[in-house]
């Protein structure tokens, strides 16, 4: 049930009149009944896959709440000396360790053979044909769940904060089942937290009428993005690619250029139905991207970008390995052999790339993309490593940092790097990649550009035109969201005014919107992560 469906928005129309027709008490049910019916539509193969992981979990927090309990009662209640007390919490802490290991093998590995199977299998493959052993070229037809990727993470923040104890678990099935099945937010995120979303739902929400203009208004604007701007991006980039031996470099630039407004559009705009079929139900969502194409470093634009993976990330795979034993082993070893700068640097430099492996690991099991995790890792290491020497250097050339046009110089630097980047992430192979890159830069195309070429690959000078305008209606938006609330201003104008704006804008997702008999709606680019 695709988010910019008919389909879609009759079923939360009918979720939503259910919602507030029933006593608040029970209305998280509705949601969880919803949960079901919008995952099930999927197929009954993907909900089996999901109640597996979620009764795992679900079992396994439990008892590590159960431990948790224990100990505070045996603490509270006395008698034990400090000897004892220690032994007995660190006798606790390795038993809720391995409840905690053997949900996140189970998690973890219901994930890697729905999704990995056949990328390990090509690479073993790969490594026996260049040693020369005879083997069959045999691959399973996995079939992978909607949003697995989303929910596993979901899952395993909820257990690793139930073992430390941050949170209590949630001891009713039904209501966790509720958490980590949301249907706005299971497809393509954002990650929830439990101590955020898990007390949202169960809140007894009124019926409110700024929630439902305001959840209208971002789910419309959703639509817009996706189907005004991002699917015609789509028409270009894919033509270009698809073509890339035959194209030119100027041509293959500017689809990678348009790549990264596309994969913007469209994962912010689902970002935008999420959180307004949230806000429906008296529910927000964590925002995802905080206009990232405004950055001026790459670390700050993976700070923008995704921001709830990002978050993920830094919470559940940096700091762990950063204060890890073999970092802090290194970190000793390193500084003694190397000196304390140097040293630094190599420690800094083992989560950063821990990080970002994984993180091309996440989005797909194909090696562009752990290329693409270690490209932004390098990216942000030498950010790191040399913005200070930058900054001193700024400095003693009398460079003007604070004005205007060093930070757009900074801005087009951060697009560029990120552009290249999307090469790695878009093309269909590593070599492909490559291939594209030395094109661009070897050929030029600028003739053909300009003679009318631009036109020939999938959108006509009319397409043209409204991707020009959508692109600065959706550059003047996050202008203004950079400065304040944009919903909050909103409401605050005119009536006249906002139901102008309103009625614009629905009127444009009819006239140039992509949808309807005939046209094959494309899913969501992070649908497949």
């Amino acid at each position: 049930m695709s988010y910019t469906s008919f389909l879609y928005l009759m079923f939360i129309i009918l979720v939503f009149c259910v919602y507030y027709l029933i006593r608040p008490g029970f209305r998280w049910m509705v949601l969880l009944a919803a949960n079901f019916v919008f995952y099930a539509y999927s197929g009954w193969d993907n909900l089996l896959v999901l109640l597996i992981s979620v009764l795992v979990s679900y079992l396994v927090s439990v008892q590590m709440g159960k431990l948790h309990i224990r100990f505070r009662e045996v603490k509270e209640n006395g008698g034990l000396d400090k000897a004892q007390l220690k032994a007995l919490k660190e006798e606790n802490r390795k038993q809720r360790q391995r409840w905690l290991l053997f949900g996140l093998f189970a998690v973890l590995a219901v994930l890697i053979v729905v999704k990995y199977t056949n990328f390990l299998l090509g690479s073993a493959y790969s490594v026996m044909n260049l040693f020369g052993i005879p083997h069959n070229d045999r691959f399973f037809q996995l079939v992978m769940p909607l949003g697995i990727s989303f929910y596993t993470f979901q899952i395993i923040s909820y257990m690793i904060d139930v073992y430390k104890g941050k949170i209590e678990p949630q001891r009713n099935f039904a209501r966790y089942a509720t958490y980590v099945s949301f249907f706005p937010s299971v497809v393509q995120g954002p990650i929830p937290r439990y101590a955020d979303l898990g007390k949202q739902l169960f809140e007894e929400h009124r019926f409110d009428f700024g929630n439902l203009h305001d959840g209208a208004l971002m789910i419309l604007w959703g639509f817009a993005k996706k189907l005004i701007l991002a699917e015609r991006l789509n028409l270009f980039v894919t033509d270009i690619y698809s073509n890339y031996a035959t194209n030119r470099g100027i041509l293959l630039a500017l689809a990678t250029a348009a790549f990264s407004v596309q994969i913007y559009a469209d994962f912010s705009s689902c970002m935008d139905i999420a959180g307004g079929t949230a806000r429906l139900f008296g529910i927000r969502l964590a925002p995802n991207f905080l206009r990232p194409y405004f950055s001026r470093t790459m670390p700050e634009f993976w700070r923008r970008w995704h921001v709830t993976l990002g978050n993920w990330f830094k919470d559940y795979v940096f700091y762990p390995v950063s204060i890890s034993k073999f970092s802090l082993n290194l970190n000793k070893k390193a500084r003694k052999m190397f000196g304390s700068e140097i040293g630094r640097i190599i420690t800094s430099c083992i989560p950063v790339l821990a990080v970002w492996v994984l993180t091309g690991i996440w989005h797909g099991p194909e090696w562009k993309y752990v290329i693409w995790g270690l490209f932004h890792g390098i990216l942000i290491m030498l950010s790191t490593i040399f913005a200070p020497h930058i900054e001193d250097l700024m400095q003693k050339l009398h460079v003007r940092t604070e004005c205007f046009s060093f930070h757009l110089f900074q801005m087009c630097r951060t697009f560029f790097l990120c552009c290249v980047g999307r090469v790695f992430f878009r093309a269909d192979s590593f070599g492909m990649s490559l291939a594209i890159l030395k094109r661009i830069v070897t050929t030029s195309g600028l003739y053909q550009v300009i003679n009318g070429g631009l036109f020939n690959h999938g959108l006509n000078r009319a397409n043209v035109l409204v991707v020009i305008c959508a692109i600065l209606v959706l550059f003047t938006v996050s202008v203004l969201q950079e400065k304040m609330d944009v919903l909050e201003a909103f409401r605050k104008q005119n009536l006249v005014f906002r139901w102008t704006l309103i009625y614009a804008l629905f009127l444009a997702v009819l006239i140039f919107g992509f949808y309807g008999p005939g046209y094959d709606a494309s899913a969501f680019i992070y649908e497949r992560f």
